[in-house]
């Protein structure tokens, strides 16, 4: 244990000395944070997924009225719509169903869809028979007989009877529920009353609505965007630094001779990988720290990690570093070495939706997206800071908890101290 904590100490007062080593681990992710959170906005042209839950349900099944609704929404092209029971609890369910990840969209169609919408068109267009009448008779009587006349005074004073008997109607009212947060959120809405205007328009032919859409929050949380890419920004960098920090110091160590040596000395291959892997374990942590110091001073960010992030991270700097270790272990040359650490790095960053929702990727992109390591890590820590959802952290703890120690025991195995 003390070969292993006097390799660290060495490791981190090289770390220091070196001004491009900080400014990748520290500057350079802020600088990233900075760009990403004043200006990240874009939607893009993708799918978006909405779920329905439809409580206007008659014997068992949906009312013809609220599944034509639905087939129109689901005829649009950029709805994937997914249906709800209407018995399920959707506060509940958006927090342990972790297909929803921090992006919630569902519609209510409200018990009495159907009957609001028949007697509200039937109030409009009575409305509108009575006032065709009363415009005939202001406009053309003088052209009309007065038997004309008279029969279409009786039929509006009966019209009138009618209608003041009729019972006041309410229009249908949907609930949209979505993070206020959510910048696709506003498009979705945006498409949602199109689609209801023109839903309203092809029931009676006029401009009147007959259902209406209001949007809610489950979220009780008052977080800015930020707050929402903030935990894929840490995971993002806690990867980077891993991979390439590590390669990075395996290689300039044995450009510098310095390998060589240490191999030399009663130091064990195991203590050397150790010794790296907990030097990025603990610039993890003071990366974590600086990125959320950084966020609540000029975001003003909320989302701060607890107990649980925390261990998550741990688990995450010991995987992304055991792959820098070994990517160092099995390839000899510097320069491709470090190449290596690059091009695992950069291209899992971007394709692993830590930076943006992988619903606005093409689906062959998201299932590449469910096949990496930081999808999880980053998924994970949205679970737990974002949606205080644990239960949703399960599947990332197992995963890279399995991976930490498949990569750390791989690095170990394939190490061959003298050839360092």
């Amino acid at each position: 244990m003390r070969s292993v904590l006097a390799v660290f100490i060495a490791l981190i007062k090289g770390w220091l000395r070196s001004k491009v080593g900080i400014f990748f681990s520290f500057l350079f992710p802020l600088m990233l944070l900075l760009i990403f959170g004043s200006v990240f906005g874009g939607t893009g042209s993708t799918k978006y997924v909405l779920h329905v839950q439809n409580f206007d349900v008659k014997d068992g099944e949906p009312t013809e009225l609220s599944k034509t609704f639905i087939n129109a929404l689901d005829s649009i092209e950029i709805f994937e719509i997914k249906e709800l029971d209407p018995s399920i609890d959707v506060n509940s369910y958006v927090k342990e169903n972790p297909s929803f990840e921090y992006n919630y969209r569902i519609l209510k169609i409200p018990k009495g869809f159907e009957e609001n919408i028949q007697e509200k068109s039937m109030a409009v267009r009575l409305n509108v028979v009575v006032n065709t009448f009363a415009y005939i008779e202001k406009n053309f009587s003088s052209y009309m007989k007065e038997s004309d006349l008279q029969a279409i005074k009786e039929g509006q004073e009966e019209l009138e009877q009618w209608k003041n008997t009729f019972p006041t109607s309410e229009r249908a009212e949907l609930t949209f529920l979505a993070d206020e947060n959510d910048i696709s959120a506003m498009a979705v809405r945006s498409i949602l009353e199109s689609v209801i205007n023109a839903f309203n328009n092809r029931l009676i032919g006029v401009e009147e609505q007959m259902m209406t859409i209001t949007s809610e929050s489950l979220v009780e949380k008052n977080m800015s965007a930020t707050d929402y890419y903030l935990p894929g920004y840490i995971a993002a960098f806690i990867m980077t630094n891993g991979i390439i920090g590590a390669t990075a110091t395996i290689s300039e160590l044995r450009r510098n001779g310095i390998v060589k040596r240490l191999a030399a000395t009663p130091l064990s291959k195991s203590s050397w990988i150790l010794s790296n892997v907990l030097q990025q374990t603990v610039l993890a942590f003071m990366l974590t720290a600086v990125m959320v110091a950084f966020g609540w001073v000029i975001f003003d960010v909320r989302a701060l990690p607890n107990l649980y992030a925390l261990l998550l991270i741990f688990i995450g700097a010991v995987t992304f570093s055991s792959i820098g270790m070994i990517l160092g272990g099995i390839i000899k040359d510097v320069e491709a070495a470090s190449g290596a650490g690059n091009a695992i790095a950069f291209p899992m960053m971007f394709l692993s939706g830590a930076f943006w929702p992988i619903e606005m990727m093409p689906s062959y992109m998201q299932s590449i997206a469910k096949c990496l390591p930081l999808y999880y890590f980053h998924d994970g820590l949205r679970n737990i800071m974002i949606l205080d959802n644990l239960s949703g952290a399960y599947l990332p703890f197992l995963v890279m908890g399995t991976l930490a120690a498949v990569f750390i025991g791989i690095a170990i195995r394939i190490t061959k101290w003298k050839e360092l």
